[in-house]
């Protein structure tokens, strides 16, 4: 589902937000928040391409001027609202949200960061969970520090959580890739150290009765054993992007890739924007290290060799990413 960004501001400040640089380039340009008039063309360039749901990110969406306005004109549009939320906004618009008979809107609150939250922080986040009065679920991303750290405790941090608030039984758990300016994102060469950990959080959602997915992932398939049960989960190509529309019409794949944005006028649909990013995408070829020239999962077109977002990287030249350069770089 394609996300359109709705504010560049956020309560949060996380070192491996993959958004930093874009929302912080956007506020230097005096863009706090998506124009009225742009978002309306956002919201019907979405019905034009068939999509029934939109996803609202930010900053954080929910301290846009006109949430509740653009709330309402997705309703009367018959799409499908997701909204992605620090959680951390007035308890006054969460009654007002928590008000609107409307049947078709969800949350998920990034809830990475809930227990070292101040006094403050933690109760706004606390009075959301408790009275927003619609499904809402909770993410958790997986930074370097988790695979440093080993062990359950922020998986069973997320299903206290779950528990407490009687929140949807399922948890969307991300890991941190790298953007402009971001850090404590999982270093590609230690994608093979995922697998292992995500099976055990997996394993202890599962016991407690709540269904998970891993969102945004490219891990190659030589980082898994074969046959191993996360290989039904974890998938070795960067292909499927979500797509993100920032608050001025620019279209990007994904936010480390927000460097190849396009005019969203440009084109007619979604169906064309992918297009059009799968055809720039395909000239490129990741290769993680002198092996993967010889790797037959590469060869049989099975394994891209990770994440796009390293690529992009490497191409900065930044010495941290651990791509070499391509077949006939």
């Amino acid at each position: 589902m394609p996300t359109l960004m709705l504010t560049t501001r956020c309560p949060n400040a996380c070192p491996w937000c993959f958004a930093r640089s874009k929302m912080t380039a956007y506020r230097s340009r005096g863009i706090l928040e998506i124009a009225w008039d742009d978002f309306v063309r956002a919201a019907d360039f979405f019905v034009r391409s068939g999509e029934t749901g939109i996803h609202l990110l930010g900053g954080e969406p929910l301290l846009h001027s006109r949430i509740v306005d653009i709330v309402e004109y997705l309703r009367e549009r018959d799409l499908k609202i997701i909204i992605g939320t620090t959680a951390i906004v007035p308890p006054s618009l969460v009654d007002r949200l928590s008000d609107m008979a409307f049947r078709d809107i969800s949350f998920g609150v990034n809830s990475t960061s809930y227990f070292s939250y101040g006094p403050r922080k933690r109760a706004k986040v606390d009075y959301f969970l408790r009275n927003i009065g619609h499904p809402t679920g909770i993410s958790y991303t997986l930074t370097e520090q988790d695979l440093s750290l080993q062990g359950p405790s922020p998986i069973l941090g997320r299903i206290a959580l779950i528990t407490r608030f009687s929140l949807v039984r399922h948890a969307t758990i991300q890991i941190a890739v790298p953007a402009e300016g971001n850090r404590n994102f999982v270093a590609f060469e230690r994608y093979g150290e995922i697998v292992g950990l995500a099976a055990e959080w997996i394993r202890i959602l599962v016991k407690n009765r709540i269904t998970c997915h891993l969102d945004c992932h490219s891990i190659p398939a030589c980082r898994y054993p074969e046959g191993h049960p996360m290989e039904r989960l974890l998938r070795p190509s960067c292909q499927r992007f979500p797509l993100d529309v920032g608050p001025d019409l620019a279209v990007w794949p994904c936010f480390p890739l927000s460097g190849m944005g396009a005019p969203l006028h440009r084109f007619r649909d979604f169906s064309e924007v992918r297009q059009s990013f799968a055809e720039t995408l395909r000239k490129q070829e990741l290769h993680y290290d002198k092996t993967c020239r010889d790797c037959l999962a590469m060869a049989k077109g099975s394994c891209q060799g990770g994440c796009y977002g390293f690529q992009a990287l490497r191409e900065q030249g930044d010495r941290n990413c651990f791509y070499e350069a391509g077949a006939g770089s």
